[in-house]
């Protein structure tokens, strides 16, 4: 079971780190994983001109953190390389979340801007893109029964025609600044024209949901 989740997530995690313009490469073994990684061998490898990835999914547990030590160790003095750690919630594999009703939905969009406008714009991006989420899999239930990563979440929306080209523009860009707050660079200022932007592509999403999504409870 361990195995099949980290290889979903993986899956979901290379076109979020694509989108952030690396070269992805899954299970990568020699001579394509680094040299000083010796017999350690990596989840995936993601590369871009300014600096490289080592990736890794991981469970929380005293094994992880030996593992986490040793890559730390092997990693010193590689300038060129840092480490990107995706950790398996314990809820993965629980079961898939809940398709939301529109009108559930309709709510947080309106909350969004509530929260904005009472000038907490960065708390509202997080609301934004869990609405996102849910808008999402209430349009496509069936390919996102996981929860999922941002990359994967806006690509395969605009595959599918729930995006437009411009729409998925925008929610990639919206993507990046959310994974950037979320992973901890606090200083990140998100604008109210930033959330009312984001605010059109969830109403016109939300025009979008099936019909019978009404009859969901809230």
């Amino acid at each position: 079971m361990y195995e099949a989740i980290e290889r979903e997530i993986l899956q979901q995690v290379a076109p979020e780190l694509e989108a952030e313009g690396y070269d992805v490469f899954l299970y990568p073994r020699k001579p394509l994983a680094p040299a000083f990684l010796g017999n350690f061998p990596p989840d995936a490898i993601a590369m871009r001109s300014d600096g490289n990835l080592v990736v890794e999914v991981l469970r929380r547990s005293p094994a992880a953190r030996e593992k986490l030590e040793r890559l730390s160790a092997l990693l010193e003095g590689q300038d060129k390389w840092s480490l990107r750690v995706f950790w398996i919630d314990p809820g993965t594999d629980q079961g898939s979340p809940e398709v939301q009703s529109v009108d559930a939905m309709r709510t947080h969009i309106a909350k969004v801007r509530e929260i904005a406008a009472a000038g907490h714009a960065e708390a509202a991006m997080l609301l934004a893109w869990a609405t996102f989420e849910a808008l999402g899999r209430a349009s496509l239930a069936t390919q996102f029964d996981r929860p999922q990563t941002p990359g994967r979440l806006v690509e395969v929306l605009a595959h599918e025609g729930v995006l437009t080209p411009d729409e998925a523009d925008r929610m990639r860009a919206f993507a990046t600044m959310r994974n950037k707050f979320a992973h901890g660079e606090l200083q990140l200022r998100v604008s109210p024209a930033d959330i009312d932007s984001i605010v059109v592509v969830l109403e016109t999403m939300l025009q979008q949901v099936p019909l019978e999504r009404d009859k969901l409870p809230t």
